[in-house]
């Protein structure tokens, strides 16, 4: 459209900035590929090529109307915008080169820039990755020399003896339920690596058990979804928790009954004073002569007047 516009010669003057701009490469590229896109739009349909070329004519008819009244104005603007383009190709010589050269320099200088401290970022995590392997490797040496001990060989034995026990009770109460895959059986001896041979222990045996306990669920489930019982998991999650609401309060009023039913302590009640370690002697009572012993008194009495 441009290209149509600017080759009558009645339509508009002959811009000198349009001719720089059009100069530059990749400015000639960019309406080169806008006009290739245009001109395959344009004959697509009939419609759009009627369309199109009604607005291209009235395009050139309004601007050579408007021509006369524009040429001063649009004159200085024209050398204005020429000296700027002037001025640019003079700062940044790259803008007349050809739009490769430009992309491959304008990524040349993007690299240049951005290596250093990619590099710097990559040393560093490098650095940080090796630290931690080696951190790594001392903490799996010490945990092999710990378990290496005598006591650390009782906590292994331990280790592998309640695992064994573990799988009998899986064995025995969850038992495995059609084709499940169970997880590797082979296991690092611990004379090799005592720390690999604990950890593959324990990691066989929590997967076993998640395996088991899900299997048994989804059958439990599915079975009873063959009786025609469905389970309504909220119903379930609610009266689970009505019913451990219902613990929690017994529990409250039976610690309130026993609170109540115990006998409050009664004050204390002084005590008596202890007897003294050695009592006084109690003196004893004169004893009054008897009835018989007075007459023989009064015998001897009268003996004597005698």
């Amino acid at each position: 459209m441009a290209t149509e516009v600017s080759s009558s010669p009645s339509a508009m003057p002959q811009l000198q900035s349009v001719q720089k701009a059009m100069a530059l490469p990749t400015v000639g590229a960019a309406v080169g590929q806008f006009g290739a896109i245009y001109t395959k739009v344009k004959g697509v349909h009939s419609i759009l090529d009627w369309a199109l070329s009604t607005a291209e004519a009235s395009v050139t008819l309004a601007a050579t109307t408007a021509a006369p009244y524009v040429a001063t104005p649009l004159a200085a603007g024209d050398a204005r915008i020429a000296a700027a383009i002037d001025a640019l190709e003079k700062r940044v010589p790259l803008v007349t080169e050809e739009p490769k050269v430009i992309i491959e320099t304008t990524k040349q200088a993007v690299m240049s820039r951005l290596t250093p401290h990619v590099t710097k970022v990559c040393t560093a995590r490098a650095a940080a990755e090796h630290r931690v392997h080696s951190l790594k490797e001392l903490s799996w040496a010490k945990a092999n020399d710990l378990l290496s001990t005598a006591y650390g060989q009782k906590a292994m034995h331990g280790v592998d003896s309640g695992a064994s026990y573990a799988m009998q009770l899986l064995d025995h109460y969850l038992p495995a339920i059609g084709p499940q895959p169970e997880p590797s059986s082979e296991i690092t001896p611990a004379e090799s690596d005592p720390t690999l041979h604990t950890i593959q222990t324990v990691g066989r045996l929590s997967a076993v058990a998640a395996r088991r306990v899900w299997a048994n669920l989804a059958y439990k489930i599915n079975e009873l979804r063959t009786e025609g019982i469905e389970l309504d998991f909220r119903r379930y999650v609610a009266a689970l928790l009505a019913a451990l609401h219902l613990a929690k309060v017994t529990s409250q009023e039976q610690q309130k009954e026993l609170q109540q039913t115990t006998p409050e302590k009664s004050p204390a009640e002084p005590k008596p004073a202890a007897p003294p370690a050695h009592p006084s002697p109690v003196p004893h009572p004169a004893v009054a002569p008897t009835g018989s012993n007075q007459p023989a008194e009064h015998a001897s009495e009268k003996n004597n007047k005698q």
